[in-house]
């Protein structure tokens, strides 16, 4: 994987409020489900979208190391990496998919047939990327890392298309209540002074491809406690470790030639 493997999303902000749409207010897929007999066929594809977040959402809940994420919080990740793939941006192959999915999707809904139903699935994943080029990724819960207990997690994806993987990386700011999606290298034009000192220490210096090891700063220091600090993975070479608070601005705090000691650039950490 090169760098740019890691998602370079611009830092998305969103508050826990309930979605936009006319079925954002669900937040669950059953109660969705069971409103099918009065969904108009001009809100088919608002209906199924809708279902389909919700249902991918619960299942990365059901998984232990994921039980204390927000419902919303999940639901808005998996929105963010699958986002909605509207019937007019369609070539004429994949509306003929859609529609031959939805005669499917008719059936399972108004017989409510709809509990671990893997041909259901199907074809609600064909119903909502026929062309299988917008965002046919699928997210896998076994490799998803907490990399800060409730605050930092690293999401793995791999699109079964291409086998192209990327790694998202999810922040809750606790403070906020809210969500971010960020990027764990430092954006070079939004921190020259970052790079300059690093290129001061270690000229040669290049960032690891594999999700990096992260610790929070020393809780009994105010000026600390809210630091996030990054190692990047140890690969027998140079290396370093920087810090954030907000995943925008970041300063270099150690770094390592090979073979020698850590030496502190602000404040050496064991």
């Amino acid at each position: 994987m090169r760098r740019n493997i890691t998602v370079l999303f611009a830092l998305l902000s969103m508050s826990f409020a309930f979605a936009q749409g006319k079925y954002g207010r669900y937040l669950n897929s059953k109660k969705l489900a069971l409103t099918y007999k009065s969904v108009k066929d001009n809100d088919k594809e608002d209906y199924y979208q809708q279902y389909y977040w919700l249902v991918k959402a619960e299942q990365l809940k059901t998984y232990p190391h994921l039980k204390d994420i927000k419902p919303v919080v999940l639901y808005e990740f998996v929105k963010k990496v699958n986002p909605q793939n509207p019937t007019k941006k369609l070539d004429a192959r994949g509306k003929e998919l859609r529609e031959t999915a939805e005669l499917s999707l008719n059936q399972y809904f108004k017989n409510k047939n709809f509990e671990n139903n893997s041909v259901l699935m199907h074809n609600l994943e064909t119903y909502v990327d026929p062309s299988q080029g917008e965002y046919f990724t699928k997210v896998d819960p076994e490799r998803i890392k907490e990399l800060v207990p409730k605050e930092l997690f690293a999401f793995n994806s791999l699109n079964r298309k291409t086998q192209e993987e990327k790694t998202y990386y999810l922040w809750i700011d606790k403070k906020k209540d809210d969500f971010n999606i960020v990027d764990i290298i430092p954006e070079e034009k939004e921190n020259k002074a970052f790079y300059a000192r690093l290129k001061q220490y270690l000229p040669n210096y290049k960032f690891s491809k594999y999700v990096p090891t992260v610790k929070k700063g020393n809780k009994t220091d105010k000026t600390d406690a809210d630091y996030y600090y990054i190692m990047p993975f140890e690969q027998n070479t140079d290396n370093i470790e920087y810090k954030t608070k907000d995943f925008k601005t970041f300063f270099l705090s150690q770094y390592r030639k090979a073979g020698e000691e850590w030496k502190g650039v602000e404040k050496p950490r064991k």
